[in-house]
């Protein structure tokens, strides 16, 4: 049950994750901000849950059935997800704005402003499932929990309380723009800004730390 002590860095990680932040506030800040948020906040809880949950069951089907040479698939699969990590941390790191070149907007963003809740919510689906940055985050917390043989309950149970984790920062700037504040509404429009333009940095970072966790459960495996 150690193990899911992990679920803590891989939910903050999915947290501080910029695009989905960018794509919260952006779509708070549209004319019909308050239910386009809550659309897209509600999809964006499914999406991560869903991926949690089915790689938490295909994980523990697996272990049903697990032999000899199972700690040497956790062993490439860790040393795949090391590689992965350090790769996204250098891509992210050889994309970001030089020369003082400012940080390229998402041509996707200003149609976000004329979205209706149903598009709010499909965008929220479509993000979910298709976040290169996200997506390695969920699928080894569902590898995690499916790992601790638990029953469906316990790992459904799990899987939501990881997915309402890693979207922790959608759900709370939804609900504060919720309040209506006009304060909070400048300091939206603030944090889109900043979050776009150190977006590479910050994904860099995160990488990095997400890769040197990996390599260290790896060291552990080896030392074992």
């Amino acid at each position: 049950m150690n193990d899911l002590t992990q679920l803590i860095p891989l939910a903050v990680g999915a947290v501080i994750s910029p695009l989905p932040i960018v794509a919260t506030v952006a779509i708070l800040l549209s004319t019909r901000g308050r239910a386009n948020g809550a659309a897209f906040a509600v999809s964006a809880v499914l999406v991560a849950f869903a991926l949690t949950l089915i790689a938490a069951l295909t994980s523990s089907r697996a272990g049903a059935h697990r032999s000899d040479g199972d700690e040497l698939v956790v062993m490439i699969v860790t040393t795949a997800l090391v590689l992965g990590f350090a790769a996204l941390a250098s891509i992210s790191w050889a994309t970001r704005p030089r020369d003082g070149r400012p940080a390229q907007t998402p041509g996707w963003l200003a149609a976000v402003d004329s979205i209706s809740p149903v598009r709010a919510a499909g965008l929220g689906l479509v993000m979910g499932f298709t976040n290169a940055k996200n997506l390695p985050i969920e699928l080894k917390a569902g590898a995690l929990i499916g790992a601790q043989d638990l029953p469906l309950l316990g790992m459904i149970g799990l899987a939501a309380i990881f997915a309402l984790g890693a979207t922790g920062g959608v759900l709370a700037l939804t609900a504060l723009a919720a309040t209506g504040s006009a304060r909070i509404v400048r300091s939206l429009a603030r944090l889109k800004a900043e979050m776009i333009t150190h977006n590479a940095v910050i994904m860099t970072v995160l990488f990095a730390i997400l890769a040197a966790s990996e390599a260290g459960h790896l060291i552990r495996m080896l030392l074992h």
